[in-house]
């Protein structure tokens, strides 16, 4: 008997926690995506959006989860901050047994599905929300803001609200760039040359100290092969060219005083 009463429990906890019930629950990828959504599950978003017309509603969202105990898989309402003259206050905007859902790099968007029907525009079609979560990587439960309520171009006859939450849920996880990269493997291989090099002349030479490292003639040249580089290619003295022109004068002082030049007078 207490087995089947602790069976019954974990089925009751399993219904409440997997309350988004997707259209094609075969789908791998709609599982995961819903899966990065639990912590946002113990939140309740509200927001108060004025229509075109000046009309104030109050919108109140979950993350698959019922709005309310009372409200079945309604996982979006919208209550008229005015009582309405028919006397409806509240619609059922979206349900959590009928969900859809699809992401990018940071962002998820969720569809909830099969809402109240329009009463007279829309085609009397069934009311659905698109709850699209945007990265936020400071907040968990960050900004939730109606944005519009606007016909789907797809069908031309449904309508659709659209939501916006802020949430580091939605973010996706950064790896290393190619410079980070490329410095690790830098590092790594100077850090080996210069502990194999170290460890090789200790043990063949008996070096010590700084002498340890490998090439030490090379690194204390370095420095000043550098500074030659610079000063060869940088700098634009009048002595660090002159001696590299192609041509240069000749000097009385230069001549052999002992050439005979009788010949190169005119006749």
């Amino acid at each position: 008997m207490y087995k089947t009463i602790w069976v019954l429990l974990i089925v009751h906890c399993v219904q409440i926690s997997c309350e988004c019930i997707l259209k094609d629950p075969s789908d791998k990828l709609s599982q995961s995506l819903l899966k990065k959504l639990d912590p946002l599950k113990e939140y309740v978003f509200k927001d108060t959006y004025k229509d075109e017309e000046q009309d104030k509603y109050i919108y109140t969202m979950r993350i698959c989860e019922s709005v309310s105990s009372k409200l079945e898989y309604v996982g979006v309402i919208q209550e008229d901050v005015v009582a309405p003259p028919d006397g409806l206050s509240m619609r059922k905007i979206g349900l959590t047994n009928s969900t859809v859902i699809k992401g990018g790099r940071d962002w998820i968007m969720l569809t909830y599905m099969n809402g109240d029907n329009y009463h007279s525009h829309c085609s009397k079609s069934k009311r659905q929300a698109h709850i699209m979560i945007v990265c936020d990587p400071y907040h968990l439960k960050g900004r939730f803001k109606v944005l519009y309520e606007e016909p789907d171009l797809e069908t031309e006859s449904e309508c659709f609200y659209m939501m916006e939450v802020a949430s580091s849920v939605a973010c996706s996880q950064q790896g290393l760039s190619t410079g980070s990269v490329m410095l690790i493997v830098f590092f790594s291989v100077l850090g080996t040359y210069l502990i194999i090099g170290a460890i090789y002349k200790r043990c063949m030479y008996g070096s010590k100290g700084k002498d340890q490292i490998p090439n030490i003639g090379f690194w204390k040249s370095c420095g000043t092969l550098q500074a030659d580089g610079c000063n060869f290619l940088c700098r634009c003295q009048e002595g660090a060219y002159s001696d590299s022109r192609p041509y240069h004068g000749i000097a009385d002082d230069q001549l052999d005083d002992e050439i005979d030049d009788e010949h190169l007078l005119p006749m």
